[in-house]
């Protein structure tokens, strides 16, 4: 069984990684359409945190997981 996911890593004020993560992104999502959709979360700061705010996207990353089971 395979298992993908989209992760966006963001810093905050303190320069804090902060990675959101969703599972079972679109196989044809585009890196512009990542970027995008990075750039709205800070715009708009979209995750209300009481103590920073996400200043800058770092990065983002397409992860495949593939899941073997063996018969024991």
């Amino acid at each position: 069984m395979e298992k993908t996911k989209l992760e966006m890593e963001f810093l905050d004020e303190t320069n804090k990684k902060f990675m959101i993560s969703i599972d079972q992104p679109r196989l044809d999502i585009t890196p512009e359409e990542v970027s995008q959709a990075m750039d709205t979360i800070i715009t708009c700061n979209i995750f209300d945190s009481k103590m920073f705010n996400l200043v800058e996207a770092k990065e983002a990353r397409i992860v495949t997981t593939t899941v073997n089971k063996l018969s024991i």
